[in-house]
């Protein structure tokens, strides 16, 4: 509002100034963040080793279908990249960490912690990568066609990946991670959170949402019905969400039953993709969970 009503001076570059704070987040915090967070995990010692196949099932199933949806309704490419974000990107963290919590209880973290275990891997490896290829680039026609060896010199891709492999090398090494790093995490992970939404903010336009309703309501089929049914039933099937008494099968309903992450928003403007239809996908799929949230908990309650 202050730079639209001409209060900031045309020689601040806000544009220069929010892309840097990205930058900080992507290239500098989160790749902290993760390299700790896979340091502290035990890898060796998973019981419950399909939640984390169901949880990166989750994420690519919601990319692949809005992308079919994209296809079908006829988008151009920066319109499917933005519908592959919004539908691939999950907000199981926040919001479905804090569902699981409220409506089953302190006893389902670490069993969203299992379902969890490779999102930022999905996110960064293969999201950002898939989010990339449908955006507009100044590079030639020729280099944009190098396949994944291109897409992998992506820096926001590569400390992420590179944060990864450190994470596990020293989870299955004899060190210990200090117990400051988990004081360390506590809070880089809303300041990470706090930054990042604040370029967000400033590129968001609430009134884009009446422009977009026909693929924010896609989106909402993608993420509240199809997703959350198929990998339900795939968990059921498998005989996994009948482990402790069916809450790990509620667990798995509840986190795959989730709006856009807000990191969905994040690879539009990196990649020149339609930020207003990102923008109004997380929205409108975030407000609806004021009508989702009473549906799960009955459905939960029931089983």
């Amino acid at each position: 509002m202050l730079w639209e009503r001409k209060h900031i001076s045309d020689s601040v570059s806000v544009e220069v100034i929010l892309k840097r704070i990205n930058q900080l987040v992507l290239l500098g915090i989160n790749p902290l963040i993760i390299l700790g967070a896979f340091w502290f995990v035990k890898l060796d010692s998973m019981k419950l080793a399909l939640l984390p196949m169901l949880g990166v099932l989750t994420l690519v199933l919601g990319g692949i279908m809005a992308i079919c949806i994209s296809k079908f309704q006829k988008l151009d490419r920066a319109k499917t990249g933005a519908m592959f974000v919004s539908g691939s990107f999950t907000n199981m963290g926040n919001f479905g960490g804090l569902f699981c919590f409220v409506f089953i209880g302190p006893e389902t973290v670490p069993y969203i912690a299992m379902f969890r275990l490779l999102e930022q891997f999905v996110y960064y490896a293969i999201g950002f990568p898939i989010a990339k290829s449908y955006g507009s680039t100044d590079q030639p026609e020729g280099q944009r066609t190098r396949g994944l060896l291109n897409l992998l010199v992506d820096p926001y891709v590569l400390f992420s990946l590179l944060s990864i492999v450190v994470g596990c090398l020293l989870s299955i090494s004899s060190w210990e991670r200090p117990a400051v790093y988990g004081d360390f995490i506590a809070y880089a992970v809303p300041l990470s959170s706090l930054l990042l939404v604040i370029p967000i903010g400033f590129n968001m336009k609430v009134k884009a949402i009446r422009g977009y309703l026909k693929e924010c309501c896609s989106i909402s089929v993608v993420k509240f019905l199809m997703v959350p049914l198929a990998v339900t039933s795939l968990a059921y099937f498998l005989g996994i969400g009948q482990l402790e008494d069916y809450m790990v099968l509620k667990v798995i309903l509840i986190l795959t039953a989730m709006p856009p992450a807000f990191t969905s928003l994040i690879p539009p403007q990196l990649y020149k993709l339609d930020g207003d239809l990102a923008n109004s996908s997380w929205l409108f799929n975030t407000a609806l969970l004021l009508l989702v949230a009473p549906i799960l908990y009955y459905i939960v309650s029931a089983m």
